[in-house]
Order: C-alpha cells, then sequence, then structure tokens
C-alpha cells in the first residue's frame, strides 16, 4: 500500500541522493579551481588566458591633480574678488589640457587640502590670506 508515509520516505532517500551527487559536483569544481589558481601562480598558463572583457584599469596620474590644483589656486590669488567656479574650469583646463570633469567636487578637494580656498556662495570661490 503506498501512502503519504512511504512517499515522504521515499522522498527522503531522494534527497539524501542529491544531495551527495550535489556535495561531490562542488568538490570536483573546487579542486579544478584549485588547480587552475596553482597554475596561474605557477606562471605556466600564461599564454592560455584568454583576455577579460572587464573595463581597464584607470592609471592614477598623481602629476595631473598636482597641475591642476595649481592651476586653480593660481588663478584664485591672482584675482583678488570672488572667481566663479565656471571661470575657474575654462583657466584649469587651458592651463593644464586636462578636462576637470566636476568642477564642484575638484573644487571640494582643493578647499580640503587648502583652508585659505573658501566657497562664498554658489559657484563663487575666493583665495583668503589669514
Amino acid at each position: 500500500m503506498f501512502d503519504e508515509r512511504t512517499a515522504l520516505k521515499i522522498r527522503l532517500e531522494q534527497m539524501a541522493d542529491s544531495e551527495i551527487r550535489i556535495l561531490q559536483e562542488f568538490r570536483q569544481e573546487r579542486e579544478k579551481i584549485m588547480q587552475r589558481l596553482r597554475e596561474l601562480d605557477e606562471g605556466t598558463a600564461q599564454d592560455q588566458v584568454q583576455p577579460t572583457q572587464s573595463k581597464p584599469v584607470k592609471p592614477i596620474n598623481v602629476g595631473k591633480s598636482k597641475k591642476m590644483h595649481a592651476a586653480a589656486l593660481k588663478i584664485l590669488q591672482k584675482k583678488l574678488e570672488p572667481v566663479k567656479g565656471t571661470d575657474i574650469q575654462t583657466f584649469v583646463e587651458k592651463e593644464t589640457g586636462y578636462k576637470v570633469a566636476n568642477i564642484t567636487t575638484f573644487m571640494n578637494t582643493i578647499q580640503r587640502k587648502f583652508p585659505e580656498v573658501r566657497k562664498l556662495d554658489r559657484g563663487l570661490y575666493i583665495y583668503e590670506k589669514e
């Protein structure tokens, strides 16, 4: 006679078999990954590595930032009145040849590095000697 109790016992056995099979598959995959990592560490698989489709890492150019900051300070120190952010952006781009992606972020960085630079109002900056 086939009742619910028998069906549940059969299902438990099926689940146990599935668990064993899944664990074996995970172990095999883990071993393949570990083997591949060992090959990469040894450098034997350098010619077999395929290029990835990820975005190339952007190099950090410290000299570029310093040049841009110096140009912004130059215009702020030259003018005694408040300077518009867009004017600073234009000057920095002409002076250095580098584009300012976001003038607000750029000026916030300058204000952190140089406390003499202060934001007066929306988009207006001034250099104040103490």
